[in-house]
């Protein structure tokens, strides 16, 4: 979220001055749209660029198809001239009025007032912490700008007004200032902070969450779960006969399985840290990694050989290291030690090897055969019903449920392993991006990195899996407190046959603990209670404050986290 804009917590203030031959205008009527009453192509007149425009006349009384009649002045985006233009609108205007105009069709202008601080309204440096509690997600409207006069030491500020839009069936008009100048027009999104400051997302933000609510869309449809194609790969490796016999396509599913930790490997802490280096959420930060070292070698080097052949890239004064084909580019990510790593990778990582097996198998299959899958009747078309319209996908969702492609899984044939595996890339992507959606730097300085995954587990002859949430809160820096503690959360998910579904909560600040643990089944809970005084010595043995342990039957209510969602409407 952008610091740049700023709500002062002070009092409400009266405007400096009002007008009494304008009429007071309803809320709606700040931004109108407007209709011309000659055959004239405003597209053409105004370039498609906004223009400043001035209201020279207008009626008190509507014409007989209830619009009020106006004749404007315009002034070219150019400078090259102005434009007189009679229109109509919904609305009364007052002469000399100020507007922003653009042309949205041949005959319609949209119009935002600028002037509005000269009427009767009251300009709030303040929002009410009872109508607008902290996180509260609001937006508004800018509605006009003013330069601020900078000093030799001070940067260039900006004074705007902006009218809140939804929360209010008054009109209520906001005084911010900004850092950067904004259109009037614009939309601002924004959440409510502890001290009644707006945290706005810039214009860049909005189209980053936009892109993000999309791609969440996409993999939330696409997705599946790991169970069965892992179950079918490990039959395949058992019943080698079953495939066609290249050799590429039995290393591609032995790398995949190779993947897999067991429950022994996640009780040792670097156990752990290897299976969530492993799981494949970080294959991109990896190959960004390779194309770094890739590229110091060259500038040590003049190139970079793959397989004995010269990679380099001319043109330009800084030529980069042109990367290999993937399925070379892959195997060299084996070579990278994840965190505490004890030895290299075995192979690049979980989704690394997924998508090495994608690859050979698209490369086994005809054209016709990659088609995409058609989605299973049942429960499940539902849930993407509600992810079309936006309620079940968007940042914060954990865990992600469960879901098989049961009719892709019957058969052992490549074109049913193909579809598999891209919908287990799909779950992968979209734990990714639940990651990018909830990590956000706040306007007060606060942050919070979020980091959400998936771990495949071997349950004996079975396949399970483990997701995994990781939260870390930073407040902001303050005097008092220059270099703020970080707050963590950890919060794990899981379903095994004998325990049922089950999440547990750690919190962890300094060095004082505290636990949640969630159990669905009554006899798990009764497991969990005669454990959790072994739990609390296990955590003290380590030197930890522990706080409260708990166990609670259900589940627990979703993640805490002051992420916007205003930007919904935007994508709309």
């Amino acid at each position: 979220m952008s610091p740049d804009f700023r709500l002062p917590p002070t009092s409400v203030t009266q405007p400096t001055g009002t007008t009494t031959a304008a009429p007071v205008r309803p809320a709606d009527a700040i931004m109108m749209a407007l209709q011309l009453l000659r055959p004239i192509d405003a597209q053409q007149l105004l370039g498609g660029d906004q223009a400043n425009a001035e209201v020279v006349q207008s009626s008190n009384k509507p014409n007989i198809s209830g619009q009020f009649d106006l004749l404007l002045k315009i002034v070219k985006q150019d400078m090259s001239g102005t434009t007189t233009l009679p229109a109509s609108t919904s609305q009364p205007v007052a002469p000399g009025t100020q507007m922003v105009v653009q042309a949205v069709t041949q005959t319609q202008l949209i119009a935002v007032v600028q002037q509005v601080a000269s009427q009767n309204t009251q300009l709030l440096t303040q929002l009410d912490p009872e109508q607008f509690p902290a996180g509260t997600p609001v937006q508004a409207r800018v509605i006009s700008q003013q330069a601020i006069p900078a000093s030799v030491n001070q940067a260039a500020r900006y004074e705007l007004v902006a009218q809140l839009v939804q929360q209010s069936p008054q009109q209520t008009l906001l005084s911010i200032t900004s850092a950067r100048p904004v259109e009037p027009g614009t939309q601002l999104n924004a959440t409510v902070g502890s001290q009644g400051e707006l945290r706005v997302l810039s214009s860049s933000e909005q189209v980053r969450q936009a892109d993000l609510l999309q791609g969440l869309r996409a993999a939330f449809q696409q997705q599946a779960s790991s169970e069965l194609l892992l179950t079918r790969l490990a039959s395949l490796a058992a019943a080698p006969q079953e495939l066609p016999p290249v050799p590429a396509l039995q290393l591609a599913i032995a790398n995949v399985l190779k993947q897999i930790v067991d429950a022994p490997q996640l009780m040792t802490a670097t156990g752990v840290a290897n299976a969530v280096a492993q799981s494949g959420s970080f294959l991109e930060a990896n190959l960004a990694r390779l194309a770094d070292i890739m590229s110091k070698q060259q500038n040590a080097e003049g190139a970079v050989s793959v397989d004995g052949k010269p990679t380099t890239a001319t043109g330009g004064d800084s030529p980069k290291p042109a990367l290999p084909a993937l399925d070379k580019l892959l195997p060299l990510l084996a070579s990278l030690s994840a965190p505490r790593a004890t030895e290299p990778l075995a192979g690049a990582d979980f989704k690394g090897a997924l998508v090495g097996l994608l690859v050979t198998l698209q490369q086994q299959l005809p054209g016709a055969a990659l088609q995409p899958p058609q989605n299973p009747a049942g429960p499940w078309q539902q849930a993407m019903q509600l992810a079309q319209q936006g309620t079940s996908v968007k940042p914060g969702l954990f865990p992600l449920p469960a879901r098989a492609l049961q009719a892709l899984g019957e058969t052992s044939d490549l074109g049913s392993l193909l579809r598999l595996t891209a919908a287990l890339l799909s779950r992968i992507q979209h734990h990714q991006l639940q990651s990018m959606g909830q990590t956000q730097t706040f306007s007060d300085g606060s942050s919070q990195t979020t980091w959400q995954l998936e771990i495949p587990l071997r349950d004996g002859q079975q396949f399970n899996h483990v997701q995994v949430r990781i939260q870390r809160d930073e407040s902001a820096p303050t005097p008092r407190q220059p270099e703020p503690v970080p707050v963590w959360e950890v919060r794990l998910a899981f379903n095994l046959d004998h325990l049922g579904s089950m999440q547990a909560i750690a919190r962890l600040r300094n060095d004082k603990i505290s636990s949640e643990l969630w159990a669905e089944r009554q006899e798990t809970l009764g497991l969990i209670n005669s454990e959790i005084g072994a739990l609390r010595d296990r955590l003290l043995a380590k030197g930890l404050d522990v706080g409260e342990l708990s166990c609670h039957r259900g589940a627990p209510p979703p993640p805490r986290q002051p992420v916007q969602q205003g930007w919904v409407d935007e994508v709309t």
